[in-house]
């Protein structure tokens, strides 16, 4: 049995189950009120990181079908603990904070089991169904947003040896680097604002970090590069009349198109050779410069009124990402949802 959503989809069963951060809202995105209430009460950090590992090697083994709801409740629980862990701590930016002498355990175990935790994102669930149209859609799965939102929460720490240790991390299925196959996840599931909102705070806490093998990979690629693929999804989204017809994640490409035009009005030396890539992308320049550009329309058009307020084009949307305070995507969720695709 396929589960029926009438707009955003995180999973397909029927049966999914949810904790953490984001329950209430993942469960009104799905119309679904199903989800494991007890799994964060009843498991220690370091028992639902074991029993996390063990699930993803047997079900990457092919020993077990993929159980989403218990591995995303699971997953929920780890990236909940992180969050406690590390929100209002002032130690965490020392200078040369090392890994070994990380001041929070559950980083330090976490990041030993990295590979493993993020060969979660290889874990397709089954589609899901609209309401509307009754057509399949590729879900996401909420083990796959919590999985993602680990590694963002790890990426906004600043450590550079995290940052380092995810820059080298690749996907089993694909062979790419963990942040450009989370890019590629962004533009294919287009109807997970959850999802889209871990990865905004992925790239933008990758872009903070001085370590440049985390995110050049990103800009790689021509059209599959990040400014490639937001500069077609702007495209796409101006040639789609109504906006209430257009995709799900179009106020995320916003906000992404917008930081990265913050980026290059940036100064700095270690973004040096992101911002000479956009200024020789031809298609991206086309996208972004001009008075009338794509992104300046699409911007526009979701002012104001129904849309929401216009996304914010100043500094301090980037400084967000920068700050020495760890946080969830939970307020980047309710940016997005007034950002809204009606009328």
């Amino acid at each position: 049995m396929e589960e029926e959503v009438e707009e955003i989809v995180i999973d397909g069963p029927p049966t999914m189950q949810r904790s953490g951060e984001l329950t209430k809202e993942l469960q009104e995105e799905v119309g679904t009120d199903e989800y494991d209430e007890g799994v964060e009460e009843e498991l220690t950090q370091e028992e639902a990181l074991r029993q996390a590992t063990e699930l993803i090697k047997s079900i990457a083994s092919g020993k077990e079908p993929l159980d989403a709801p218990r591995l995303g409740s699971l997953l929920w629980v780890l990236s909940n603990a992180l969050l406690e862990e590390l929100t209002d701590r002032d130690d965490l930016r020392v200078p040369g904070n090392s890994l070994e002498s990380f001041p929070v355990e559950l980083v330090k175990q976490i990041m030993d089991n990295i590979e493993t935790l993020t060969t979660t994102l290889t874990f397709d669930p089954e589609d899901a169904v609209t309401q509307r149209s009754g057509a399949k859609i590729p879900a996401i799965g909420s083990h796959r947003v919590a999985a993602s939102e680990i590694l963002a929460v790890l990426l906004q720490i600043g450590c550079q040896e995290i940052d380092e240790r995810i820059a080298k991390l690749k996907l089993p299925n694909d062979g790419q680097f963990v942040l450009v196959s989370l890019i590629r996840m962004f533009f294919k599931y287009s109807w997970s604002s959850a999802f889209h909102a871990t990865v905004i705070r992925l790239v933008l806490a990758a872009l903070v970090s001085p370590h440049e093998p985390l995110w050049a990979p990103m800009f790689e690629g021509g059209e599959e590069s990040l400014q490639g693929m937001l500069a077609a999804s702007i495209d796409r989204a101006l040639a789609t009349k109504p906006i209430s017809t257009r995709d799900g994640n179009v106020g995320s490409v916003i906000i992404l198109a917008n930081a990265l035009c913050e980026l290059e009005a940036c100064d700095d030396t270690e973004r040096a050779s992101v911002r000479t890539t956009l200024q020789e992308d031809a298609r991206w320049r086309s996208t972004v410069e001009g008075e009338q550009n794509s992104l300046h329309k699409l911007n526009e058009e979701h002012a104001g009124g129904l849309c929401g307020p216009k996304p914010s084009k100043s500094p301090a949307f980037m400084d967000s990402a920068m700050g020495s305070n760890v946080i969830s995507s939970q307020e980047l969720l309710r940016m997005l949802q007034h950002i809204s695709l009606g009328q």
